[in-house]
């Protein structure tokens, strides 16, 4: 052995996460907090309790019985939904199945490791005490039983598929190995996960245990010299301690390579450095008795597995059976392995505080002993009043803490704990820790961010935005770069969404509350909505230049471009804020603005967002040709100057915005005046445009007829025949521009229609896109059309949004607004990915430095899945056999009815049934619903048993509706 700490590399095994419900202790936090004040979470049952509990009034008259139990609240609650499962097989399932899924997930997120990414092979060890629940509920139910089958309850309530299903419902393809040494379970399991681990079986894996103790609002009967307390009090290595209380509870740790922990940035909460298990044999007196030799092996294996030596223990959470016997057989083990050494250990037990969780005893103490190391304060053993003789003794390396303490360690040493597990039956095991390492990495500065909440429902959505947002205000101090983090890469998103963004973490909680949500899309297609001129703004690009390089090389790059062109640099007026007061210029504003979309979209595809489609309004389809790859910027920034230089030379006129719609607009443009409609951009948002004379006489109408209308800021009449002249010469000028065939699609603005990837425009585009109206509605409507698209506008403002609101086909499709002039950037990608468009968040966070932030777990829907005793009925009459139905017949349906319909009622009912959804229909999915191969197998049983009619298996899996086994059913 050595004092030295191991390497970390080749033997040792972090613990990157861990969940537990416990009693009095929903979570890690509330059971830390109660470990820390000495809490005794052991209930005291009145009568009345134990009577509506269904406790027998002569049992508790017995004076032997103990009215005492270590409670876990909400045992019948479980979020089936979320899991895939049908309620009935819910309800079927034991419940210890149930809290063990619970809380392996809600493990794995607290290490940040339920993600959309495969996280290797992750392994499942876990065990379960005494299923209660199927000899009290299950099998108390024979017509259950006849409609379920046995091997449905099997499948739902043996042991030995407990680990298994814990892998099929999360998708894990490591070992999934179940593990039953009674007491000692779960840290036998961790034993196992850490020798997968080391062996290269897993990569990952989940270890721990569940014991509900049933019924859970009952006492106990006490037996003298038996090993259950008299008193409901649980004192271990107390010299008044004479037995144990029984408890129920749930934990989990997720364990993984520390070298692979570090490579990954994972927060490791404590390290594994050794571990041992045995069995006493038959070296003790009797079956159920502990025994001093095996004790004493399996802590020097340990420590030798370890490379540590037991004197450098700070802190070791023992058995504590707090018996007699129990406690000083374990006592002498210790002090055999420790020798002497004058109280530099701390001696504890869990138990005193909860109970003695059965099989998931041991996980509860390894998680307390983790606590401690992460946290660096020892615990007290609760309740304490006088010690045993053995640790009075001056040579005893042992001491106990009656209230919580700093834990020091000499400059230089690690600290260590390490956590005992005897089995009934006798099978031991001991695990060594060490405290993590200290993170090397400085605090993470604060900075603007992102955070995001999914849940696969709406209200799951609302109470986990909730949680998260108390949690926040709760822990102001924590990054928010931090906690971003964690949302983005390291939980698992779901369709229904949040995303706040907030220059603080404080600024999160608030934004959280009452947050807009969305529903993500499958497989949405981006189509960017590019403005044209009246979205520009003083430096409308300073925010991305700032924060983005590969934005800002665009910016510089086409600034250098146009600077020969224009005669000035365009980074005046998009980073520096228009010092001379130039944007409104139509010479210089087009190019700004192309330049800034085009920069703005090709930085969206840094961050994994790239367009199905391009729709530009006006000078906007230029950076959509741009981005198109139709125009190289050169090109494309030529073009626009000179646009702009034509149209800012063309005769002198007017635009108005009018609020009706295009045929009422275009019957008071009938007559002499030579007004054009420039745009319909909504049913009732249309631009005219022409000379100003013309324009102040149909305001003059338009006030006579009550419309509203708003007057645009520019001086020339766009899109109208006053720019025939300039669309004349742009001709000549493309012309002499090389275009090549687009790589996305394009929706035009001239037509309303797609001019598809692969082709090139027509002669004479660009000047007849500069001479006619800009037909965005319609080109709206195209782009909607594509089923599951997402309108984003890739500009300094908001405006297309808002007229694609307005349109009737467009308004259940997401629109989003990006506004980086506003420092809006990172709200518009939150509400992308709100929208189901995956993001690259490394790249939107640009490198900022941030490491994962311990955040709440999700709160899981708390429905009933409970089967009340039924009471006792008559014996049913046997089933009659079945009759077969001959062709000509037609099938007599429950209530009179005949034909296809009522089959198909008679089989929707089967279904609720067997799945215990309410909600079935005609078309309804048998899979989709949650049923399984061997459920699909029995309903079709009992079809063929309700009809009297062969149902060929084969033939209707790929179509398991009721109306298709209605008809197979109707056609034989």
């Amino acid at each position: 052995m050595t004092d030295e700490p191991s390497d970390g590399l080749r033997q040792d095994i972090a613990i990157v996460g861990m969940a537990g419900r416990f009693p009095g202790a929903a979570d890690l936090d509330e059971y830390w907090n109660g470990l820390l004040a000495g809490r005794v979470a052991v209930a005291r049952l009145s009568r009345e309790e134990l009577l509506a509990a269904g406790v027998p009034a002569a049992d508790l008259d017995d004076p032997a019985y103990v009215p005492a139990r270590g409670l876990l609240a909400g045992t019948d609650l479980f979020d089936a939904g979320f899991f895939g499962i049908p309620p009935r097989e819910a309800d079927l399932m034991d419940p210890q199945h149930r809290l063990l899924l619970e809380t392996a997930w809600q493990a794995l997120e607290s290490g940040g490791l339920i993600t959309d990414r495969p996280p290797g092979r992750v392994g499942v060890f876990a065990g379960s005490g005494f299923n209660y629940y199927l000899q009290q509920q299950v099998l108390a139910d024979p017509e259950l039983l006849a409609e379920q089958g046995l091997l449905s309850v099997v499948l739902a309530n043996e042991k030995d598929h407990l680990a298994a299903r814990i892998a099929y419902r999360l998708g894990l393809n490591g070992p999934a190995i179940g593990v039953q040494t009674a007491c000692s379970t779960s840290l036998v399991a961790v034993h196992l996960a850490c020798q997968s681990l080391r062996t290269g079986d897993s990569d990952l894996a989940l270890a721990g245990g569940v014991d509900l103790e049933f019924p859970q609002r009952a006492g106990y009967r006490y037996e003298p010299k038996g090993i259950m307390s008299p008193d409901g009090a649980c004192r271990p290595f107390d010299a008044a301690a004479n037995g144990t209380v029984p408890g129920s509870g749930v934990g989990m740790v997720v364990l993984k390579r520390a070298a692979d922990a570090r490579r990954d940035g994972d927060r490791v909460l404590a390290l594994i450095s050794g571990s041992a298990v045995n069995n006493d044999g038959a070296a003790k007196v009797g079956y159920t008795a502990p025994g001093v030799a095996g004790q004493v092996d399996v802590l020097a294996r340990a420590y030798a597995a370890a490379r540590v030596d037991p004197s450098t223990i700070g802190y070791l959470e023992a058995h504590g059976t707090a018996t007699e016997v129990g406690d000083a057989i374990e006592l002498s083990a210790l002090r055999e392995v420790f020798g002497d050494g004058r109280g530099a250990c701390s001696l504890g037990s869990v138990k005193a505080n909860i109970g003695h969780l059965s099989a998931a005893a041991g996980v509860a103490g390894l998680i307390k002993a983790a606590l401690a190391l992460h946290h660096r304060r020892i615990p007290p053993l609760a309740g304490l009043d006088r010690p045993r003789a053995e640790l009075t003794d001056p040579g005893s390396p042992f001491t106990v803490d009656t209230v919580a303490r700093e834990w020091t360690v000499p400059a230089g040493r690690p600290r260590r704990a390490a956590v005992s597990s005897f089995g009934l039956g006798g099978t031991n095991v001991h695990v060594v820790l060490t405290e993590a390492p200290a993170d090397p990495a400085p605090p993470t500065p604060t900075a603007p961010d992102v955070v995001l909440v999914s849940a696969p429902t709406e209200p799951a959505l609302r109470s986990a935005a909730e949680r998260l947002a108390r949690h926040l205000a709760d822990h102001p101090g924590l990054p928010l770069p931090d906690v971003a983090l964690t949302t983005q890469r390291h939980r698992r998103h779901f369709a229904h969404r949040i995303a706040v963004a907030a220059p603080d973490t404080a600024g999160a909680a608030l934004a959280l509350t009452g947050a807009p949500a969305r529903t993500a899309l499958r497989r949405p297609e981006v189509v960017f909505l590019l403005p044209g001129q009246g979205a520009e703004a003083p430096g409308m690009a300073e925010w991305a230049y700032r924060r983005y390089p590969s934005f800002a090389a665009d910016i510089d790059r086409g600034s250098e471009l146009a600077r020969h062109l224009l005669g000035m640099d365009l980074r005046d007026l998009l980073v520096d804020r228009d010092p001379q007061g130039l944007i409104h210029r139509t010479d210089l504003t087009q190019p700004a603005l192309v330049l800034h979309e085009y920069a703005l979209g090709r930085l969206l595809g840094t961050f994994g967002v790239r367009p199905a489609a391009l729709l530009g309004h006006s000078v906007g389809e230029y950076a959509a040709a741009a981005l198109a790859g139709e125009l190289g910027l050169a090109d494309t920034l030529r073009l626009v100057a000179e646009r702009g230089a034509l149209m800012r030379r063309a005769p002198e006129g007017g635009m108005l915005v009018v609020l009706a719609a295009s045929a009422v607009v275009r019957a008071e443009l009938a007559g002499p005046d030579e007004l054009d409609i420039a745009a319909v951009n909504a049913p009732e948002v249309v631009v005219v445009s022409g000379p100003a004379d013309a324009l102040t006489r149909l305001r003059a109408r338009l006030d006579t007829a009550g419309i509203q209308y708003r007057v645009l800021p520019t001086e020339r009449a766009f899109h109208s025949r006053m720019m025939a002249g300039a669309a004349a010469a742009l001709d000549a000028v493309a012309a002499t521009v090389e275009a090549k065939p687009g790589e996305v699609d394009v929706i035009s603005t001239v037509s309303g229609l797609v001019l598809p990837a692969g082709g090139l425009r027509p002669a004479g585009y660009w000047a007849e896109q500069l001479r006619s109206p800009v037909r965005y509605q319609d080109a709206v409507v195209t782009a909607t059309a594509r089923g599951r698209a997402v309108l984003v506008e890739v500009g300094p403002g908001s405006g297309l949004i808002g007229s694609a609101r307005q349109i009737p086909e467009a308004r259940r499709t997401p629109v989003v607004a990006l506004q980086p002039r506003r420092g809006d950037l990172l709200s518009g990608l939150g509400a992308l990915w709100a929208s189901g468009v995956e993001l690259d968040w490394a790249a939107v966070r640009a490198g900022a430095p941030a490491v994962r932030a311990p955040l709440p777990a999700r709160p899981f829907a708390a429905e009933r899945h409970w089967l009340d005793t039924p009471a006792p009925v008559a014996p049913s009459r046997p089933a009659p056999a079945p009759v077969l139905v001959p062709e000509s017949v037609p099938v007599q349906a429950a209530g009179g009815e005949e034909g296809e319909d009522g089959t198909v009622q008679q089989i929707v009912e089967i279904w609720r049934s067997l799945l215990g959804v309410p909600t079935v229909g005609a078309d309804s999915d048998f899979f989709t619903l949650g049923g399984e191969s061997l459920l699909f197998i029995r309903m079709i049983a009992q079809v063929q048993r309700r009809f009297g009619v062969p149902v060929r298996i084969a033939e209707l899996a790929d179509a398991p509706t009721p109306r298709a086994i209605a008809a197979h059913v109707i056609g034989d």
